[in-house]
């Protein structure tokens, strides 16, 4: 079981990634704001943050940086519109974020996304 923050501010989105992560065992913590989200991480260890972004929303990407610094251990996966993004790490990428980013998958690939993730 893995501890997972869920960051979107749609509900629908945070409704049913949670209870999709909550039916394979994991606890999922769903949080609206950019904010709250960074205090809960520093008060509590997760081992992957899901951000969702879009294209008009670069504070997703900013966001993201910002809870590498607090754990940089953390996975992160980006959840795009209908797909899924994992961050690729590399120890030459200074900031953890590079800009070769894996394929996108359907959200019915969210389990066995999230499963690879915490394997690498």
């Amino acid at each position: 079981m893995a501890r997972i923050m869920l960051v979107s501010e749609d509900d629908t989105m945070r409704r049913y990634i949670g209870e999709k992560l909550k039916s394979a065992g994991h606890y999922a913590t769903r949080v609206s704001e950019y904010e709250v989200a960074l205090t809960l991480l520093c008060e509590t260890y997760y081992d992957v943050l899901l951000v969702s972004v879009s294209n008009e929303d670069s504070e997703g990407v900013a966001f993201a940086h910002e809870a590498r610094r607090i754990d940089p251990e953390m996975r992160v996966m980006f959840v795009t519109g209908f797909a899924l993004v994992p961050l690729i790490i590399d120890e030459d990428d200074p900031e953890g974020l590079y800009d070769r980013l894996g394929d996108p998958a359907h959200l019915n690939k969210l389990i066995p996304e999230v499963t690879r993730l915490l394997a690498a």
